[in-house]
């Protein structure tokens, strides 16, 4: 059960605490997605308008661009090396490989732009020959309900949410797999248009390790997003 740093008395609001950093083994994250063309088959909530592939064998990552206009400009990537240990690298988009092995990556921020002040073009993060993460135009950052729990910790789901703008059925689901098994619904939209939410008043306790993320089915092209909260707790 987490605490309060030194014993003082933490906010009233729990997740404002956690954010002010009140308890000394806890963090939040929030993530959220979206796909523009979400079709009749399950795809992820991602800027890949397909189903995320996960990376196989750790390896190095490389930054480029669909847009020469983007080259020079630098991207921090987040994410976890084989051993699930969380890691990070700021990348020269169109410029040389990295040096840090990741296993997996949940997300990807522009640093700097070479144009402007956001991406140009597409910017794709490549590992182990895999779109790991993608930033769409002007976008600045990707959009990918997709995490990996890191070692040491657990994780409780709080909140799902989902949204779109068209009058469509909509299936939504948060799944998650441990270890290499098989994806395992944890929750369940059935939706037309608007938003929707669900506040879990008992979270849903998630094991280190495991990957987290939203899949979504429409009954004709539809634009979907999506997001969930976590909470990690250190074990």
């Amino acid at each position: 059960m987490s605490k309060p740093i030194n014993n003082t008395q933490p906010s009233l609001n729990t997740g404002m605490s956690i954010a002010l950093g009140e308890f000394n083994d806890t963090t939040a994250i929030n993530k959220f997605g979206y796909n523009s063309q979400v079709g009749g088959s399950w795809e992820t909530v991602w800027d890949g308008n397909n189903t995320y592939t996960y990376i196989a064998s750790a390896g190095t990552a490389t930054a480029t661009s669909s847009d020469t206009d983007d080259n020079g400009g630098t991207v921090t990537v987040y994410g976890l090396n084989a051993a699930y240990e969380e890691v990070n690298e700021t990348l020269t988009i169109g410029g040389s490989t990295g040096t840090v092995q990741f296993y997996r990556i949940h997300r990807a921020v522009m640093a700097t732009a070479n144009t402007g002040d956001a991406n140009v073009g597409t910017v794709t993060i490549t590992a182990d020959s895999k779109s790991a993460a993608i930033i769409s135009p002007d976008m600045g950052q990707t959009l990918m309900a997709i995490y990996t729990v890191p070692t040491g910790k657990k994780a409780y789901l709080v909140q799902v949410d989902c949204g779109s703008a068209k009058d469509l059925e909509h299936e939504i689901r948060l799944v998650i797999k441990h270890g290499g098994g098989v994806w395992n619904t944890k929750a369940y939209f059935t939706k037309r248009g608007g938003f929707d939410g669900i506040k879990f008043e008992i979270p849903i306790e998630i094991p280190a390790e495991s990957d987290v993320e939203i899949k979504a089915k429409a009954s004709a092209t539809s634009s979907v997003s999506a997001g969930f909260e976590l909470v990690l707790v250190n074990t």
